[in-house]
């Protein structure tokens, strides 16, 4: 049996254990538009579902210096729209490329390379590479 002592661990080792013990993993990839209109994409390795009635995701964002300068969160906070898509390998690789620190008026979908389609209930854009998108 494996025991761990978190506060004796750095964020990272404890971030490693984590995310490999609890499996499955999903990785949900978030969209949400700034008020600028930049399309703003991030990933989120603690997302899961809470309950079917009525049907919701969540989504946990880290408290870290450094996601200050992620603005999914504000986005979504001012405008509540987002998208949430279902990572899978196909493309997996540009998604990676998304968690860089860009400048707010610059997107991440830009710089992966991703694919925007039209949402059929909110105005923000989901990703058509992503086989399951939630809005």
């Amino acid at each position: 049996m494996l025991e761990i002592n978190p506060p004796q661990q750095t964020e990272r080792e404890n971030y490693k254990l984590l995310i490999g013990s609890v499996v499955p993993r999903p990785i949900a990839f978030v969209t949400s538009e700034g008020e600028d209109g930049t399309l703003n994409g991030t990933p989120f390795s603690y997302f899961n579902v809470i309950t079917a009635d009525p049907a919701m995701l969540s989504l946990s964002v880290q408290r870290k210096k450094w996601y200050s300068e992620r603005y999914n969160k504000e986005y979504i906070s001012k405008g509540k729209l987002c998208h949430s898509h279902i990572v899978s390998k196909p493309y997996l690789e540009q998604m990676n490329k998304t968690a860089a620190s860009l400048r707010p008026d610059e997107s991440e979908l830009t710089l992966a390379e991703l694919t925007t389609i039209p949402s059929k209930q909110i105005s923000t854009p989901g990703v058509k590479e992503a086989k399951v998108r939630y809005e």
